[in-house]
């Protein structure tokens, strides 16, 4: 059969509707049935591949779209392994027992929300990792929510909110080094971009934790539920300094850009160390941690349920969606669909503002259709890349467009690699944490306001703009602000 991309290639509506009827698919069975995610997922796909196979496009060709989407989320696979050990070996060894024992005792529980919101940004800014950050801050952070009476999807939202502002804004990042080497802009320019957009968004946030956490109430009998937490806890673990040496080790390693597998398995055997020697825990004990997690048998049933979790069994499930959904992405994408619904788009982009509203778009519409963050900021960088140089802007605003969409929506869309990573770490899917991650939706909305007014927008030639701007040739200067 005639391998030729471009004679296969769908026209617009039916990209549409190739793309549309699978995606309310899994919306039906997920939001509406309420079936497990998977199998939405699995029938989606198999009508991608109806589409694909009337279409021409044979089973190999299909097949081998599924296998390079598998391969692009391999070490996200591989890390989800590592974080499920680390986190039964972290409870074991008391690390993340302290961390919340400590939590319990100096942040109010009004000031919770903006709390775990700032220390997330600290430490994925420090670490460069959305997924380190919540799978050891964020593991602490939300039993402290937990153990202070919030909602767990309010909880995770505003974890989720602080690690992907360290993941689209440190030097470290993984996102933010991609963004910046596909737009061919210098790494401290596209951060300094990221600053007008990502920061405002920040402030904005904060803001609203503070006033939803003044407005929370744990319940009348919180002080004494806390009270009996912070003595099963002492009595429990040996709550010593020494059990947050593995953090701080992860830390300093991370931010040296050791590679997150073995990163994590240096933390797991770290772990264990101070598992055996502080809590006097025997060598079966930790490796059931790392298989089955930490299973808490305290007779306090709310610190037992606070506890029981971690282990490669607790993620197993979570490797089953993230597997079945990048298949389905990769048949979408390997028939076309994705491509043309992004050409389109370009033909819209008219002006200044519709052009970094086609940009959000087209991350957007990468992000949906293969549930990766790395595309979503890939493919788009590379489609509108010339139009920006077309029109004399900046290459830097355009690096910021992508991040503010295709890295910081990652997590809300619940078949995406990210939210998967979240369900199986946390235990909240995105349909319920997506709307309390605010800093996921306000980034974008700055963005588009700059798009339209010219504010932070610049010309190739580093000149600010008030209005769309003239066609002018790009200088190649990356100075980090105008």
């Amino acid at each position: 059969m005639d391998n030729d991309g471009s004679r296969k290639k769908p026209g617009l509506m039916l990209a549409v509707v190739a793309f549309i009827i699978p995606v309310l698919v899994i919306l039906w069975g997920v939001v509406f049935a309420k079936l497990p995610a998977l199998l939405p997922i699995i029938i989606a796909t198999t009508i991608a591949c109806l589409i694909g196979k009337l279409w021409g496009y044979s089973w190999d060709e299909m097949q081998k779209g599924m296998f390079d989407s598998i391969y692009r989320v391999h070490i996200a696979i591989l890390i989800l392994i590592a974080v499920g050990m680390l986190i039964g070996v972290w409870i074991l060894a008391g690390t993340i027992p302290t961390i919340i024992y400590w939590g319990l005792k100096l942040i109010s529980p009004s000031g919770y929300l903006v709390t775990a919101f700032l220390l997330c940004i600290v430490a994925s800014t420090a670490t460069g990792s959305s997924f380190g950050t919540m799978g050891t801050v964020g593991i602490a952070l939300l039993g402290v929510g937990q153990a202070l009476g919030y909602p767990l999807p309010l909880v995770v939202g505003a974890i989720v909110s602080g690690a992907y502002f360290g993941d689209k804004m440190s030097p470290v990042s993984d996102s933010t080094n991609i963004a910046s080497s596909v737009c061919e802009v210098n790494l401290f320019s596209h951060i300094g971009s990221m600053m007008w957009t990502t920061i405002p968004a920040a402030v904005v946030t904060a803001v609203i934790y503070i006033i939803m956490g003044i407005n929370h109430s744990g319940g009348s009998d919180l002080g004494a539920d806390v009270t009996l937490l912070l003595q099963s806890l002492e009595t429990t673990f040996n709550l010593s300094l020494w059990t947050l040496v593995p953090p701080v080790l992860l830390i300093l390693l991370a931010y040296r850009r050791v590679p997150a597998v073995p990163l994590l398995m240096v933390s797991v055997v770290l772990g264990a160390i101070v598992a055996a020697l502080f809590q006097g825990q025997s060598m079966i004990a930790i490796i059931n941690s790392t298989i089955k997690g930490y299973v808490g048998s305290s007779g306090v049933a709310q610190l037992d349920s606070l506890l029981t979790r971690g282990g490669i069994n607790s993620i197993t499930g979570t490797i089953m969606l993230l597997i079945s959904a990048v298949s389905f992405g990769g048949v979408l994408e390997k028939i076309g669909v994705l491509g043309v619904i992004v050409d389109a788009s370009l033909k819209w982009a008219t002006t200044t503002g519709r052009l970094i509203v086609s940009v959000i778009f087209a991350s957007y519409i990468m992000l949906i259709g293969t549930g990766s963050q790395a595309i979503a900021m890939i493919i788009p960088a590379r489609a509108y890349a010339p139009i920006f140089k077309e029109r004399g802007l900046h290459l830097r605003v355009l690096s910021r467009t992508v991040e503010d969409s295709g890295c910081i929506a990652s997590p809300l869309l619940p078949w995406s690699v990210h939210a998967f990573y979240i369900l199986g770490v946390l235990g909240v899917s995105a349909y319920e944490y997506a709307p309390y991650a605010f800093m996921c939706w306000i980034v974008p909305i700055f963005s588009i306001i700059y798009g339209y007014t010219g504010f932070a927008i610049w010309r190739a030639d580093n000149s600010p703009i008030r209005k769309p701007a003239p066609e002018v040739k790009d200088s190649g200067n990356d100075s980090f602000l105008n």
